[in-house]
């Protein structure tokens, strides 16, 4: 099955590709400081050449596995402006994934990332083969990360309680609000 694109308002949300790797490079250059804060903390000495090659595998493998789902959110003068992603995924009784998302310094401000979650929801609420078909989307954000607990609410996320100490974010075991949202909450139309 070929890979899904999805087509928002402003953006193409869609597989990373080689070609990608000096606009990657660019836009976690000049994002560091405002990613930082919430990302894991890098291996030492990775490049951000190393981390594309990475991201770049790990997507690809993700998408051969159908585990997951991660999109450069692309504008039409192709810079990106941000990364959409749905990890985990689980099928069976469980229908269930993981959203993240990071919008490159540059474009925040504009509601872009509540456009590509949004974006990224419907593929996940579609039936199959069109969408992935899932029942339930979360997302887990660091309780001090305004701009992303935002987006979430902005997207119907509901809150369903904090987690503490959940992941290991720059360096420190971080609380993470959870949120959760299924199908029926988004309002896809049969």
């Amino acid at each position: 099955m070929p890979a899904l694109v999805i087509h928002t308002a402003r953006m193409v949300l869609r597989p990373l590709r080689e070609s990608d790797r000096g606009e990657f490079v660019r836009v976690h250059e000049l994002s560091r400081e405002h990613f930082e804060p919430w990302s894991p903390t890098p291996p030492p000495g990775q490049t951000l050449d190393q981390l594309f090659s990475q991201q770049l595998e790990r997507s690809d493998a993700t998408e051969r596995d159908s585990t997951g789902m991660r999109r450069v959110g692309v504008l039409a003068d192709g810079r990106i402006a941000g990364i959409f992603n749905l990890d985990q995924i689980f099928r069976g009784p469980f229908q269930n994934c993981y959203a993240g998302w990071k919008v490159s310094i540059d474009q925040c401000g504009r509601g872009l990332a509540t456009e590509g979650v949004l974006g990224l929801l419907d593929a996940a609420f579609t039936p199959e083969p069109a969408g992935l078909g899932l029942h339930r989307v979360q997302a887990n954000v660091i309780p001090s990360n305004g701009t992303s607990l935002r987006v979430a609410e902005k997207c119907g996320f509901r809150r369903e309680g904090l987690a503490l100490r959940y992941l290991n974010i720059a360096g420190q075991w971080q609380d993470h609000v959870m949120f959760a949202k299924v199908a029926e909450e988004h309002g896809r139309k049969s």
